[in-house]
């Protein structure tokens, strides 16, 4: 008996062997006992939970992280933009250091000739007839189950799938270009508005080809692929490839190749290798394979015929782009790009059909009473504004600041300026601002104007008067206006009013009544300088008469109160003309605002919103994948 086994309670020892007892014969063993470690745990497999299934994160080669993150991050900003099979098929591309490519073989609405054109680009002409190709050749269309092929010997066991039958095939082409092929039906027998009516674009009906469980309930299993061929039989069948897919191959590249079967032409004519579509005869490709393993003397026949049949250009197109190079497979890349074009043209429509909402709302779908609301309100604020403004500047208070009663009044600037802004600019107009928010939150839309942002950004030139423009000294920059986050989250209605007149107060003012003590200060320095400056003349120079050393000084006071009052006059005016068009600037932007709750509120407004910012954030996921997959190729 070994050690552990003595160490081991007998009562552990019972529990474990009634639980081996449980199991089918054919996992006992007559030294079960015995064989089983100390710590090993009978668990039930519906109740037990690895960790590592959760959250898995592949080992990725370090060359691919940076593209995979960016694929990752794509599939949680984009995911109702993208197909996530092809998504998923790419990431697994990338976690892989030797990825497998995958390619779907599709018949249009039959699988038998399918299979014939999968076993003609796959099997060797100088070998034998294998097992796998008398399967695809003898395939039976009734079975209506898909084939996937993958290298490996015949003898290779495989489990079950009720999706498809896996057959492994020795092929050259499969096993040096890590290559699978699946074999499957294409059904055009579908009207084309159903096709363009469905959630899913022509394209992902192609690439991403659906799977359906023979025995087994339940919706179509998406098999997404790299590159697609499809094999109709007839010009009939290619109509209907067309009415079914009419933008499938547009902008695909060579991920889509479309082979018709027709009859072989009487001369030669070498397609082109960049053409989408091919003539195939896979019954003279046939022939020539059979001919070729009877003798290798029928080699020119083998040769005849396989040009014949239109095969060497869909050879060439199964193991293009598969050269396995670096970073990744060309084949992988186009899978990528693709995809990142996919997400992109599925944003913009989204964006071209909000665009198109927004457009189609006219006024008589808003609400008329609350735009009535809005544009008295705007009227009326209008009104105020140039009312009150031109009773401020006119009053008497006003009039205290005058250029040449700056000397005894320099110390008011601040006040009687801060009084008009406080007291006459849109007062009224902020209180109305409030009753339109209680009015709107009647109407059942308050919570929007807290979501929304309104920036003024527009610069306005203030204008000048006098045919002098003032010197730049007093440089008073418009400030940037905006709602901040705090006072949106805390008042229900637009803030737009109180913010301006805080910036008004706090960049303005200060200036203006620092301009003012230096208009003051120079002044009074300036005709000082020139006092002095003409007693010391008349001190000095004995020719020089009292009214000649006067006229130095009455020179030097005029100097400086000219400059004072053309700098105080036209720097007042410039306020007065800033103070009117913020106030005008800042109703507009109110009203416009309100107007696009309003509208948004009638299209569901806040879900709008939200599409917009994930649309954004789709975006910018889309340029990180490209910007990743940009620095993989440099």
């Amino acid at each position: 008996m070994p050690p552990w086994v003595a160490s081991v309670p007998r009562s552990t020892l019972l529990t474990r062997r009634r639980a081996i007892d449980r199991f089918p014969p054919i996992f006992r063993c007559r030294n079960a006992v015995v064989a089983t470690p100390p710590l090993l745990r009978i668990r039930s497999a519906s109740t037990h939970v690895s960790p590592t299934a959760i959250n898995f994160r592949p080992n990725i080669p370090p060359k691919n992280e940076d593209l995979y993150n960016a694929l990752s991050v794509l599939s949680g900003t984009a995911e109702q933009y993208v197909n996530l099979s092809r998504l998923q098929l790419a990431l697994r591309g990338l976690a892989a250091q030797d990825a497998v490519t995958r390619i779907a073989v599709l018949g249009l609405n039959s699988q038998v000739s399918a299979q014939r054109l999968a076993r003609l680009l796959l099997a060797d002409p100088l070998g034998k007839e294998e097992g796998w190709e008398r399967e695809l050749e003898e395939g039976n269309e009734e079975d209506g189950k898909a084939v996937l092929l993958r290298f490996g010997d015949e003898s290779d066991a495989h489990p079950p799938s009720p999706l498809y039958k896996i057959l492994s095939a020795p092929s050259r082409i499969l096993g040096t270009h890590n290559l699978e092929v699946l074999v499957s039906t294409l059904n055009v027998n579908v009207s084309s508005a159903v096709t363009s009516s469905a959630t899913e674009s022509s394209v992902d009906v192609v690439l991403v080809p659906k799977l359906q469980a023979t025995s087994a309930r339940g919706l179509p299993v998406p098999y997404p692929v790299h590159k697609t061929l499809i094999l109709g039989e007839g010009l009939d069948t290619a109509i209907a490839y067309g009415r079914f897919t009419p933008d499938s191959t547009r902008d695909l590249g060579d991920m889509v190749k479309v082979a018709i079967e027709l009859p072989p032409p009487e001369k030669y004519i070498d397609p082109r290798e960049s053409s989408t579509t091919s003539a195939v005869n896979v019954g003279i490709g046939t022939e020539a394979l059979t001919a070729l393993r009877t003798s290798i003397k029928n080699s020119t026949t083998y040769e005849r015929g396989w040009f014949k049949s239109g095969l060497p250009t869909l050879s060439k197109w199964v193991i293009q782009d598969l050269q396995p190079t670096e970073p990744i497979k060309p084949a992988h890349k186009a899978l990528i790009s693709s995809i990142t074009d996919e997400v992109e043209a599925n944003i913009t429509r989204e964006d071209t059909k909000q665009l198109t909402r927004l457009a189609s709302a006219t006024d008589q779908q808003i609400p008329t009473a609350m735009i009535g609301y809005l544009e008295s309100w705007a009227e009326k604020s209008h009104t105020e504004l140039r009312d009150q403004l031109n009773e401020a500047f006119a009053s008497k208070n006003w009039r205290k600041l005058s250029w040449w009663k700056l000397f005894w009044r320099v110390d008011d600037v601040g006040m009687v300026t801060e009084e008009v802004l406080e007291r006459r600019w849109l007062v009224d107009a902020e209180k109305e601002a409030i009753y339109l928010a209680g009015r709107m939150k009647q109407a059942s839309f308050p919570e929007d104007v807290r979501h929304i942002s309104v920036d003024v950004q527009e610069d306005a030139q203030s204008p000048t008067t006098g045919s002098e423009s003032p010197p730049a000294e007093p440089t008073m920059e418009k400030p940037r206006v905006e709602v901040s986050t705090e006072i949106r989250a805390q008042q229900p209605w637009p803030a737009l009013i109180s913010s301006t007149r805080a910036s008004l107060l706090t960049e303005t003012i200060p200036p203006l009544q620092a301009l003012a003590q230096r208009l003051v200060l120079t002044t009074l320095s300036t005709t000082s300088l020139s006092s002095a400056l003409s007693a010391l003349l008349y001190v000095s120079m004995s020719s020089l008469s009292l009214l000649e050393a006067g006229a130095v000084a009455a020179l030097g006071l005029m100097f400086s109160l000219r400059r004072m009052q053309k700098v105080w006059e036209g720097t007042r005016e410039t306020w007065q003309a800033r103070v009117r068009e913020e106030g005008r600037m800042t109703l507009k932007s109110t009203e416009d605002l309100v107007r696009l709750i309003v509208r948004r509120s009638k299209l569901g407004g806040q879900e709008a919103d939200d599409g917009v910012a994930e649309r954004r954030a789709a975006r910018e996921a889309v340029e990180k994948v490209r910007d990743a997959l940009r620095k993989m190729g440099e």
